[in-house]
């Protein structure tokens, strides 16, 4: 696993490398400026360049399966010179969403004294979603859903004051399935074992939040506490 990661690392350089004209045109793209302005308490904007510069790359050129020789990877070389900066641009605009979401987020819980569970679990699940380089930590396919995830913890404080009773029990519902994810994905990670099951079931845990607190923005697939724990219980071990 470790010669794989560092296998993509490499093969990421050298698609930077090849592609320094199109590497050159994300790093002057119009807006990066007001952008770094917003992503200022994540990091600075030469980070936030090359943390976009590689999440480009890696969607655009590290496809499944990698090129293993000079002609599969001048091939891939050429058919990503073109989306190189669309695919840049959609980087940023889905980052200006994000950062967005979560300044007005942080700007609500502050004035929450009165409920500090509640701030205390949306300020993990932030955590959680928006580490300082989550442009790179997360696959595009996940990235694209975080905008819905925010806003629902936007619905969920709408809904706070009037039922804060309600949001209690949802939340220790939802905590039940969430800690003893938890518990298993570090007993695994201690014992240097990667379960891609314990990953996809992550972001189930992400949609059960949608489900229990802002069921009008939907998840792809239905969710609720029964069926995750029937899923969980059935996972391969």
């Amino acid at each position: 696993e470790e010669a794989a990661r560092v296998h993509r690392r490499g093969l990421a350089r050298l698609f930077a490398l090849n592609l320094k004209d199109q590497v050159r045109a994300v790093e002057r793209l119009p807006g990066l400026r007001e952008l770094a302005l917003q992503y200022m308490s994540f990091g600075t904007e030469a980070e936030l360049k090359a943390r976009l510069v590689e999440a480009t790359l890696t969607r655009c050129c590290l496809l499944d399966p990698l090129p293993v020789g000079a002609e599969a990877f001048a091939k891939r070389c050429a058919e990503a010179k073109s989306r190189v900066s669309l695919v840049a641009q959609e980087f940023m605009r889905l980052s200006g969403q994000l950062l967005a979401e979560y300044l007005a987020l942080q700007k609500r819980l502050s004035g929450l004294r009165a409920f500090p569970e509640v701030v205390a679990d949306i300020q993990a699940q932030l955590a959680a979603l928006l580490p300082s380089d989550f442009v790179v930590a997360f696959p595009w396919a996940h990235l694209a859903n975080f905008p819905r995830y925010l806003k629902a913890a936007s619905v969920r404080l709408d809904k706070l004051r009037n039922n804060p009773v309600r949001d209690a029990q949802l939340m220790a519902d939802w905590k039940q399935l969430a800690q003893v994810w938890e518990r298993e994905r570090l007993a695994r990670r201690r014992a240097g074992v990667e379960e891609p099951a314990l990953e996809e079931f992550r972001w189930l845990l992400e949609e059960l939040r949608v489900g229990i607190y802002a069921q009008e923005l939907k998840t792809p697939m239905p969710v609720s506490v029964k069926r995750l724990q029937k899923i969980w219980e059935s996972r391969p071990r």
